[in-house]
């Protein structure tokens, strides 16, 4: 599972205004808004790989308990959801490890509580959170299973053909007593007024595992065996994802390459099977061109296809991408999470004065060595590596920048999802641009270019300098034009950009200036502002067509100034987000 919490969290809150719960809004997104962000309500899980299932019925919970002492489960876990599936078991079985008694208590009193905590209770919980209500979950841990091993290869899975929708396998579980209890405050729940002496409070048991054992369980000790006192109530799982070769567990550079479509097998495949198959197949070979798709939907689509074992002649090769691309992103994920670990540890490395620039060179070559199979095109933290290095190579100190969420532009699971963009990136966060924007005003005209900064996506700053002509009255005058200039960019991440601004600056005349004997009027310096109003085209990040109209006033006759301006844009990113 991937963690994608913050950059969802914020999208959330945009979306909410700030007003209500982000995570609120996360149970109000379609599965259609959310796939296509690459993402799930599970995004914001403190811990995904190690969820509490408290809230699991006590025939589903002894269920578990059962399989637990027959062998190493197996389980699907997609989307705040957990399947046990029956057929489907690793090699291997359980060791009971006894443990230093330790209890815990959780207070749950928004959606946002709860999702981060029991992912797996938005469902059966969701509702009573949303009423006003506060859960509290009081748990004991005595001891815990282990499998024999950390992780598992779908080619050690046996149990036939349910095998093939397993994702993780449970590697680890606490055992204890917990009590999950529901408390309905009347003036959160809009209950009306409370009576005097009544309590504002009411507490509901919900569920209680085992049963009256709580407090038994906390008493406890080393010495004892909790399981002759059945403080033996499955409260965290802890599961890890399978892979299809041991080497990618491993993070392999060879698994960290996407797998490809090899399209000759494709036109040479026999077209006999069922509809549902060559529907599937069509989804599958759509996802794997879409360039924005995650690995994980790429995984999707293929072991959906590999699902299909019935009059299905993709399923040789279904099998094969679905291995692949499970394997590629266990691997990719794996090492993305020790890269980000290695850039903090590098980072703080770089700020010791104390530390000679030789090492820390050799720390930052050692470090671009260690995770060269991840591309600098699409890791800012590499990139960062790599400029810091050449500056040490030099003699010189330096130091890493630390990477938001939201600016580190890597994929999850740790703090990038950016890889997948929500929205057609079109722009930079930080550019400069230069255009020729050619201005067109009744009886004149101006050619010119203007040269503008960008801030944070939206606000660009500049200046404009221009010739321009004006027949006005009697002989044309001639001016160069000078104005500073602000917009405010809509939409900065689409094609289609509008935006809003003003200009000030002034016309400096450069002829005709001798008209001491004319009676008609001269050509004479003046102030001119302007309120701007158009859009841009972005035809790619770099270079896009602008339109726009003003109007404004002047200090000289005539006072008002409008018409309208069109050219072309060129943009040089000054910041960290080249586009991949």
């Amino acid at each position: 599972m991937t963690r994608l919490g913050c950059r969802l969290a914020v999208l959330l809150l945009l979306a909410a205004g700030c007003s209500r719960s982000g995570l609120q809004d996360a149970s109000d997104l379609t599965a259609e808004q959310l796939e296509a962000a690459g993402q799930s309500r599970c995004s914001v899980v403190k811990d995904p790989d190690k969820p509490l299932i408290v809230e699991w019925s006590g025939m589903d919970a002894a269920e578990l308990e059962s399989r637990l002492l027959r062998g190493v489960v197996a389980v699907r876990y997609e989307d705040c959801e957990m399947e046990v599936l029956r057929g489907c078991t690793a090699p291997g079985r359980y060791a009971y490890a006894q443990t230093t008694t330790g209890s815990q208590s959780i207070h749950i009193g928004s959606l946002d509580d709860l999702l981060i905590n029991i992912p797996l209770g938005l469902a059966q919980l969701g509702g009573r959170v949303e009423r006003g209500e506060a859960l509290e979950l009081d748990m004991v841990v005595v001891g815990r299973y282990e499998a024999p091993k950390p992780a598992y290869t779908a080619a050690e899975l046996s149990g036939g053909p349910e095998c093939a929708r397993a994702t993780h396998v449970v590697t680890g579980v606490s055992l204890g007593a917990f009590r999950l209890s529901s408390v309905a405050d009347s003036a959160r729940s809009g209950a009306g007024p409370v009576l005097a002496g009544a309590s504002e409070d009411t507490i509901e048991i919900l569920k209680e595992s085992p049963p009256n054992m709580l407090e038994t369980c906390a008493q406890v000790s080393l010495a004892d065996d909790p399981r002759r006192n059945v403080c033996t109530a499955p409260i965290r799982l802890e599961v890890a994802p399978i892979s299809a070769h041991a080497e990618a567990l491993a993070g392999s550079q060879q698994f960290l390459r996407p797998p490809d479509l090899d399209r000759r097998e494709v036109q040479s495949m026999d077209t006999a099977g069922s509809l549902p198959a060559h529907q599937a197949y069509d989804v599958a070979v759509k996802v794997q061109a879409d360039s924005r798709a995650t690995p994980e939907r790429r995984t999707e689509a293929w072991c959906g296809l590999a699902a299909i074992e019935q009059d299905n002649p993709y399923l040789a090769q279904a099998r094969e991408l679905c291995d692949r691309w499970r394997d590629h992103t266990t691997a990719l994920r794996s090492s993305e999470a020790r890269m980000v670990h290695d850039y903090d540890n590098l980072r703080v490395m770089l700020e010791l004065r104390g530390v000679p620039v030789s090492v820390q060179e050799r720390a930052a070559a050692s470090f671009l060595v260690t995770h060269a199979g991840l591309s600098a095109e699409q890791y800012p933290r590499i990139r960062a590596v790599e400029r810091a290095k050449r500056r040490l190579s030099r003699g010189d100190r330096t130091s890493l920048p630390s990477f938001s969420v939201a600016a580190a532009g890597e994929p999850p699971p740790v703090d990038s999802q950016i890889r997948t963009s929500l929205i057609d990136r079109r722009t930079y966060r930080k550019a400069i641009s230069v255009g020729f924007a050619p201005r067109w005003v009744p009886q004149g005209y101006a050619l010119g270019g203007t040269v503008l900064g960008r801030v944070n996506y939206v606000h660009e700053v500049g200046f404009e300098v221009a010739y321009a002509q004006y027949a006005g009255y009697g002989p044309r005058w001639r001016y160069i034009l000078a104005m500073a200039r602000y917009e405010r960019v809509y939409r900065p991440h689409k094609v289609f950009r509008p935006y809003i601004g003003a200009s000030f600056g002034a016309l400096i005349p450069i002829g005709p200036q001798i008209c001491a004997e004319s009676p008609r009027m001269c050509a004479s310096p003046a102030g001119v502002m302007t309120l701007n109003g158009g859009a841009r085209v972005s035809l790619t990040p770099w270079v896009s067509l602008v339109a726009q109209g003003f109007a404004g006033a002047m200090t000289a006759r005539p006072y008002f100034v409008g018409g309208v301006s069109g050219g072309i844009e060129f943009t040089i990113p000054t910041g960290r987000d080249w586009p991949r």
